[in-house]
């Protein structure tokens, strides 16, 4: 290398002193220098300053076989080895080192895999918003059992009915009524005349006259004109007995000496055509002969109703000391609405288990408080409350007061019970006014 070169090399780097080069800061390259050479001093030299011709050289080591890496400028080197990287590169190189310690983490593949799971969800729920599903609407009635219970529509309401009287979702606790929810809505399909025929029911624990019209989608009044000993009570029933369920509503009549279809239509308030026209009678014409004893089904029939013979008391002179109700009756019982007011029923039948409080729904004085068979009422107590009104509480498992009493509303009476006429422990309720049966919910809050 030329004195030349070494002195431009020198000046370059500015560097007043000697340096050596070590043989492992030399580049592979010829040309090039290691950029991590260390300047050392030159441990030959003496303690003295050293010579100013030295200066700018590059020594070799001791080594014998050491050679100067050849170089062209000193100038041209330095600003190979000192040029600073591009923004480009820099942006890179932080992008890489990002990635890197991304997914060094093992908790952020996790992560990410969860936001995708996420972003999916919603895109396949904006999707099938955006779907018209056709709505599938059919009727379990089109099955002979139910495929899901596995039992007739028939059997699953008695055994709803007898679960419900049983239990009758009441708490003792709770002094205000509580309805039962109805888990099913049976909607009544009218059965076709042709192959509609008569049916005997069996009376379950628990029924009730209405109920077991409702098992049909009938009236009740078409159960009680089907079946004689219910025309002048209708809870006249009992578990096991058998009940005539007609097709439609209506009433059954049995053909007696001396009936005309003319007759029987004006008794029943319908026409010959009615009677004829339902093919269940088996009737050709209005001109066929009728035969005594059989049967026939009067569509959309009526009868008058026979008055109930209900439980009664002579009334007495009212103590001194008797209380008078202010007109504002509660609830009796809680429980739920068994049997509602209708015309063969003069009140309402709240179902209540065993031993629930039965209260006096108004003020007044006991009128009645007897035990016994008492025409189906069993166990009951009569309140006259001096206004007009009294109230009947029946079926009584129990009773706390006795004749001629007074009692204030809201006072217990007796407990909920079976006794009578029943098919399960509940409270039948009535409120009668001038003698005269009266539709309790219309005066119960």
């Amino acid at each position: 290398m030329s004195a030349d070169a070494n002195s431009a090399f020198g000046d370059a780097l500015s560097g007043k002193r000697s340096r050596r080069l070590r043989h492992d800061d030399r580049g592979d390259s010829p040309g090039s220098l290691s950029q991590d050479y260390q300047p050392v001093e030159d441990s030959t030299a003496p303690s003295q300053s050293h010579d100013t011709s030295k200066r700018g050289r590059i020594l070799a080591t001791s080594t014998t076989n050491a050679q100067v890496a050849p170089l062209t400028t000193g100038t041209d080197w330095f600003d190979q080895s000192t040029l600073a990287p591009s923004p480009l590169e820099i942006w890179l190189q932080s992008v890489q080192q990002q990635l890197s310690r991304t997914f060094a983490d093992q908790v952020t593949p996790v992560r990410l895999a969860s936001h995708i799971s996420v972003l999916l969800v919603a895109t396949i729920i904006l999707v099938l918003s955006n779907v018209d599903i056709p709505d599938l609407n059919f009727s379990f009635r089109l099955f002979p059992n139910s495929a899901l219970l596995g039992t007739s529509s028939s059997d699953l309401s008695s055994q709803l009915n007898s679960l419900l009287a049983r239990s009758n979702g009441a708490f003792p606790g709770n002094e205000s009524l509580q309805r039962a929810a109805v888990p099913f809505t049976t909607v009544h399909v009218e059965p076709t005349p042709e192959v509609a025929e008569i049916q005997l029911y069996t009376v379950q624990p628990g029924d009730t006259v209405l109920g077991i019209a409702e098992k049909f989608g009938l009236k009740p009044e078409s159960v009680q004109w089907a079946n004689p000993g219910l025309e002048a009570n209708a809870d006249l029933i009992r578990p096991g007995d058998s009940l005539a369920i007609l097709p439609i509503n209506g009433a059954l009549h049995t053909i007696t000496s001396g009936d005309s279809l003319m007759s029987i239509a004006n008794q029943y308030k319908v026409t010959v055509e009615d009677i004829v026209g339902y093919a269940g009678n088996n009737l050709t014409d209005a001109n066929t002969k009728l035969t005594v004893a059989a049967k026939l089904v009067i569509p959309n029939g009526v009868k008058p109703f026979i008055n109930q013979q209900a439980v009664a008391y002579s009334g007495g002179a009212v103590p001194a000391t008797a209380k008078i109700g202010g007109g504002n009756f509660i609830w009796p019982a809680s429980g739920s609405i068994n049997q509602r007011y209708w015309g063969g029923h003069g009140g309402i039948d709240l179902g209540a288990w065993t031993g629930a409080p039965v209260k006096a729904a108004d003020g007044g004085y006991v009128a009645l408080a007897t035990g016994g068979w008492n025409a189906g009422y069993g166990n009951h107590v009569i309140i006259d409350h001096g206004n007009g009104f009294v109230t009947l509480y029946a079926h009584l498992n129990s009773i706390f007061v006795k004749q001629g009493e007074s009692v204030a509303a809201g006072q217990q009476i007796g407990s909920v019970g079976n006794t009578g006429n029943s098919t399960g422990p509940h409270l039948h309720f009535e409120i009668r006014y001038q003698g005269v049966p009266r539709n309790p919910l219309n005066y119960l809050p």
